[in-house]
Protein backbone atom coordinates (compact mmCIF):
# COMPACT_ATOMS: atom_id res chain seq x y z
CA UNK A 1 0.00 0.00 0.00
CA UNK A 2 1.11 3.43 -0.44
CA UNK A 3 2.14 5.93 1.99
CA UNK A 4 3.51 9.15 2.05
CA UNK A 5 6.53 10.02 4.41
CA UNK A 6 5.05 12.90 5.67
CA UNK A 7 7.82 12.49 8.73
CA UNK A 8 11.02 14.49 9.83
CA UNK A 9 13.48 11.88 11.07
CA UNK A 10 16.61 12.53 12.72
CA UNK A 11 19.85 11.86 10.91
CA UNK A 12 22.08 11.36 13.50
CA UNK A 13 22.52 8.73 15.89
CA UNK A 14 20.23 9.78 18.61
CA UNK A 15 17.58 8.38 21.01
CA UNK A 16 14.71 10.15 19.42
CA UNK A 17 14.11 6.71 17.72
CA UNK A 18 10.22 6.62 15.78
CA UNK A 19 9.58 10.33 16.82
CA UNK A 20 9.47 13.50 14.42
CA UNK A 21 12.70 16.10 14.27
CA UNK A 22 11.38 18.41 17.24
CA UNK A 23 10.63 15.49 19.36
CA UNK A 24 14.07 14.83 20.26
CA UNK A 25 13.33 16.08 24.07
CA UNK A 26 10.04 14.07 23.70
CA UNK A 27 10.79 10.64 24.78
CA UNK A 28 9.50 8.91 27.61
CA UNK A 29 10.07 5.70 29.58
CA UNK A 30 7.80 4.74 31.89
CA UNK A 31 9.46 3.02 34.73
CA UNK A 32 6.85 4.27 37.63
CA UNK A 33 2.89 4.05 36.65
CA UNK A 34 -0.31 4.86 38.22
CA UNK A 35 -3.02 2.33 36.84
CA UNK A 36 -1.22 0.90 34.12
CA UNK A 37 0.99 -1.85 35.05
CA UNK A 38 3.14 -4.85 34.04
CA UNK A 39 5.41 -5.79 31.24
CA UNK A 40 3.26 -7.11 28.24
CA UNK A 41 0.12 -5.37 26.59
CA UNK A 42 -2.05 -7.90 28.04
CA UNK A 43 -1.76 -6.44 31.37
CA UNK A 44 -2.11 -2.49 30.77
CA UNK A 45 -5.24 -1.05 31.27
CA UNK A 46 -6.67 0.43 28.11
CA UNK A 47 -9.82 2.08 28.60
CA UNK A 48 -11.36 5.15 29.34
CA UNK A 49 -10.05 4.33 33.31
CA UNK A 50 -6.76 5.64 32.89
CA UNK A 51 -7.78 8.93 31.65
CA UNK A 52 -6.50 11.29 34.32
CA UNK A 53 -3.98 9.52 35.38
CA UNK A 54 -0.45 11.07 36.96
CA UNK A 55 2.46 9.19 35.82
CA UNK A 56 6.31 9.35 36.99
CA UNK A 57 8.88 8.99 34.22
CA UNK A 58 12.01 9.76 32.73
CA UNK A 59 12.86 10.81 29.50
CA UNK A 60 15.88 9.76 27.31
CA UNK A 61 18.65 11.73 29.51
CA UNK A 62 17.29 10.30 32.85
CA UNK A 63 15.47 13.03 33.80
CA UNK A 64 12.22 12.41 35.83
CA UNK A 65 9.04 13.78 34.36
CA UNK A 66 5.69 13.84 34.83
CA UNK A 67 2.60 13.22 32.45
CA UNK A 68 -0.76 13.03 32.25
CA UNK A 69 -3.43 10.65 30.50
CA UNK A 70 -5.80 13.52 29.10
CA UNK A 71 -7.64 11.43 26.78
CA UNK A 72 -7.88 7.62 25.41
CA UNK A 73 -9.77 6.90 22.42
CA UNK A 74 -10.09 3.62 20.25
CA UNK A 75 -8.10 3.99 16.30
CA UNK A 76 -11.09 4.90 14.34
CA UNK A 77 -8.83 3.31 11.43
CA UNK A 78 -8.17 0.19 13.13
CA UNK A 79 -11.38 -2.81 12.16
CA UNK A 80 -9.85 -4.56 14.82
CA UNK A 81 -10.13 -2.12 17.44
CA UNK A 82 -7.15 -2.97 19.48
CA UNK A 83 -5.27 0.38 18.64
CA UNK A 84 -5.75 2.71 21.44
CA UNK A 85 -5.31 6.42 20.98
CA UNK A 86 -4.08 8.50 24.18
CA UNK A 87 -3.70 11.93 24.91
CA UNK A 88 -0.39 12.81 27.07
CA UNK A 89 0.95 15.66 28.54
CA UNK A 90 4.37 16.44 30.17
CA UNK A 91 4.78 19.12 32.65
CA UNK A 92 7.23 21.87 31.59
CA UNK A 93 9.62 23.21 34.13
CA UNK A 94 7.04 26.39 34.34
CA UNK A 95 4.34 23.86 35.57
CA UNK A 96 2.22 24.36 32.39
CA UNK A 97 1.01 21.20 30.43
CA UNK A 98 1.79 20.71 27.10
CA UNK A 99 1.03 17.56 24.54
CA UNK A 100 3.86 15.18 23.96
CA UNK A 101 3.08 14.64 20.45
CA UNK A 102 3.16 16.99 17.72
CA UNK A 103 0.78 16.30 14.91
CA UNK A 104 0.86 13.81 11.95
CA UNK A 105 0.28 14.32 8.16
CA UNK A 106 -3.10 14.13 9.13
CA UNK A 107 -3.07 16.55 12.37
CA UNK A 108 -3.31 13.61 14.79
CA UNK A 109 -1.35 14.54 17.96
CA UNK A 110 -1.70 11.64 20.01
CA UNK A 111 0.24 8.48 21.06
CA UNK A 112 0.27 4.28 21.58
CA UNK A 113 1.91 2.55 24.32
CA UNK A 114 4.27 -0.05 23.65
CA UNK A 115 5.87 -2.13 26.23
CA UNK A 116 9.93 -1.64 26.32
CA UNK A 117 11.68 1.07 25.00
CA UNK A 118 14.16 1.17 22.17
CA UNK A 119 17.86 2.11 22.41
CA UNK A 120 20.11 4.26 20.09
CA UNK A 121 20.66 1.94 17.52
CA UNK A 122 16.90 1.57 17.51
CA UNK A 123 16.59 -2.11 18.42
CA UNK A 124 13.87 -2.95 20.67
CA UNK A 125 14.60 -3.67 24.90
CA UNK A 126 11.66 -5.69 25.96
CA UNK A 127 12.19 -4.60 29.86
CA UNK A 128 9.34 -3.13 32.43
CA UNK A 129 9.23 -0.37 31.06
CA UNK A 130 6.77 1.42 28.35
CA UNK A 131 7.12 3.57 25.45
CA UNK A 132 4.62 6.13 24.74
CA UNK A 133 5.13 6.46 20.65
CA UNK A 134 3.33 9.34 18.71
CA UNK A 135 1.68 9.13 15.92
CA UNK A 136 3.99 11.08 13.79
CA UNK A 137 6.76 8.46 14.47
CA UNK A 138 8.01 5.42 13.08
CA UNK A 139 7.03 3.47 16.10
CA UNK A 140 3.29 4.17 15.89
CA UNK A 141 3.30 4.42 12.28
CA UNK A 142 3.90 0.93 11.80
CA UNK A 143 1.71 -0.40 14.50
CA UNK A 144 -1.24 1.73 12.58
CA UNK A 145 -0.35 -0.21 9.13
CA UNK A 146 -0.98 -3.20 10.70
CA UNK A 147 1.87 -4.53 12.62
CA UNK A 148 0.87 -4.70 16.05
CA UNK A 149 3.88 -6.11 18.16
CA UNK A 150 1.71 -8.06 20.73
CA UNK A 151 -0.33 -9.92 18.27
CA UNK A 152 0.18 -13.21 16.23
CA UNK A 153 -1.19 -14.06 13.18
CA UNK A 154 -0.91 -18.26 12.51
CA UNK A 155 1.44 -18.58 15.24
CA UNK A 156 3.92 -16.01 14.26
CA UNK A 157 4.92 -13.03 16.21
CA UNK A 158 4.30 -9.50 14.67
CA UNK A 159 7.26 -8.05 16.67
CA UNK A 160 9.96 -8.65 14.54
CA UNK A 161 7.80 -7.26 11.71
CA UNK A 162 7.02 -3.96 13.53
CA UNK A 163 10.56 -3.82 14.05
CA UNK A 164 11.60 -4.41 10.33
CA UNK A 165 8.57 -1.79 9.95
CA UNK A 166 10.43 0.71 11.79
CA UNK A 167 13.88 0.12 10.14
CA UNK A 168 11.71 0.41 6.63
CA UNK A 169 10.04 3.88 7.42
CA UNK A 170 13.61 5.75 8.39
CA UNK A 171 15.28 3.95 5.97
CA UNK A 172 17.78 2.37 8.46
CA UNK A 173 19.54 0.22 6.14
CA UNK A 174 22.62 -0.42 8.36
CA UNK A 175 20.32 -1.03 11.03
CA UNK A 176 22.22 1.40 13.52
CA UNK A 177 19.28 3.91 14.29
CA UNK A 178 20.52 6.15 11.78
CA UNK A 179 17.85 7.04 9.00
CA UNK A 180 18.61 7.98 5.09
CA UNK A 181 14.97 9.35 3.93
CA UNK A 182 13.36 12.74 4.22
CA UNK A 183 9.72 14.12 5.21
CA UNK A 184 7.31 13.75 2.35
CA UNK A 185 8.81 10.57 0.52
CA UNK A 186 6.67 8.22 -0.98
CA UNK A 187 6.82 4.64 -0.80
CA UNK A 188 5.10 1.67 -1.51
CA UNK A 189 4.63 -1.17 1.73
CA UNK A 190 4.19 -5.07 1.25
CA UNK A 191 4.66 -7.95 3.65
CA UNK A 192 5.23 -11.33 3.09
CA UNK A 193 1.65 -11.83 5.97
CA UNK A 194 -0.19 -9.84 3.26
CA UNK A 195 -1.51 -7.15 5.91
CA UNK A 196 0.34 -4.46 3.34
CA UNK A 197 -0.31 -5.36 -0.16
CA UNK A 198 2.05 -4.21 -3.07
CA UNK A 199 0.24 -1.61 -5.47
CA UNK A 200 0.75 -2.43 -9.03
CA UNK A 201 1.31 0.43 -11.62
CA UNK A 202 2.51 2.72 -8.65
CA UNK A 203 5.70 3.57 -11.35
CA UNK A 204 7.91 2.59 -8.26
CA UNK A 205 10.39 -0.10 -8.48
CA UNK A 206 11.54 -2.58 -5.95
CA UNK A 207 13.75 -0.67 -3.34
CA UNK A 208 14.92 -3.01 -0.70
CA UNK A 209 13.88 -6.11 1.63
CA UNK A 210 13.85 -5.71 5.73
CA UNK A 211 14.49 -7.82 8.71
CA UNK A 212 14.16 -6.59 12.57
CA UNK A 213 18.32 -5.78 12.02
CA UNK A 214 17.69 -3.90 9.17
CA UNK A 215 17.91 -4.37 5.19
CA UNK A 216 18.11 -7.66 4.01
CA UNK A 217 17.97 -7.15 -0.07
CA UNK A 218 18.66 -4.10 -1.62
CA UNK A 219 17.88 -3.24 -4.96
CA UNK A 220 18.16 0.77 -4.88
CA UNK A 221 18.12 3.31 -2.26
CA UNK A 222 16.05 5.60 -1.39
CA UNK A 223 18.62 8.58 -2.21
CA UNK A 224 21.38 7.50 -4.04
CA UNK A 225 23.81 10.12 -2.18
CA UNK A 226 23.64 7.81 0.80
CA UNK A 227 25.71 5.03 -0.79
CA UNK A 228 29.09 6.11 0.17
CA UNK A 229 28.38 7.07 4.07
CA UNK A 230 26.18 3.27 3.88
CA UNK A 231 29.38 1.89 2.74
CA UNK A 232 31.40 3.00 5.40
CA UNK A 233 28.99 2.48 8.34
CA UNK A 234 28.06 -1.45 7.23
CA UNK A 235 30.18 -2.26 4.42
CA UNK A 236 29.59 -6.28 4.97
CA UNK A 237 25.78 -5.46 5.40
CA UNK A 238 25.53 -3.49 2.32
CA UNK A 239 27.32 -5.89 0.23
CA UNK A 240 25.43 -8.55 1.39
CA UNK A 241 21.93 -7.00 0.83
CA UNK A 242 23.23 -6.06 -3.15
CA UNK A 243 24.33 -9.89 -3.39
CA UNK A 244 21.03 -11.43 -2.81
CA UNK A 245 18.64 -9.79 -5.22
CA UNK A 246 18.13 -12.44 -8.06
CA UNK A 247 16.19 -10.79 -11.45
CA UNK A 248 13.01 -12.21 -12.27
CA UNK A 249 12.38 -11.16 -16.29
CA UNK A 250 8.78 -12.04 -15.59
CA UNK A 251 8.12 -10.26 -13.04
CA UNK A 252 6.88 -6.99 -14.39
CA UNK A 253 10.56 -6.22 -15.79
CA UNK A 254 11.36 -4.94 -11.81
CA UNK A 255 13.38 -7.16 -9.02
CA UNK A 256 11.54 -9.81 -7.26
CA UNK A 257 12.36 -10.04 -3.76
CA UNK A 258 13.20 -13.29 -2.36
CA UNK A 259 10.44 -14.68 -0.05
CA UNK A 260 12.85 -16.74 2.99
CA UNK A 261 14.54 -14.53 4.85
CA UNK A 262 12.67 -10.58 4.87
CA UNK A 263 9.86 -9.81 6.67
CA UNK A 264 8.69 -6.58 4.87
CA UNK A 265 8.99 -4.89 1.36
CA UNK A 266 9.09 -1.62 -0.13
CA UNK A 267 8.74 0.09 -3.72
CA UNK A 268 9.81 3.71 -4.33
CA UNK A 269 11.44 5.94 -6.91
CA UNK A 270 14.65 6.44 -7.53
CA UNK A 271 16.08 9.89 -5.97
CA UNK A 272 19.46 11.36 -6.52
CA UNK A 273 20.22 13.61 -3.21
CA UNK A 274 18.69 14.09 -0.44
Amino acid sequence: MLFLMAVKFPFSNTSCFGYTHMQTKRIFFILLVLLIVGSSRDSFVYRKEVVGATLASFNEEGQAQILNIKDVQIDSRDPSEEIYLYTVEYQQANGQWQNLCFPDSEGIAKAIPLSGRWDRTGAHLNDSSITFACTSGALAKCVRWGYMPWKRIDGESLRDYHQACTRMVRADYCGDGVGHTKEGTEIDVYDRLGLQQRTRGSGMTFEAAWGADGVVQLNHLRFEGAIAQLKHDCPKKMASAQQAIRYDSHYEGQFQPKLSDPLIFNDSFVQLVK
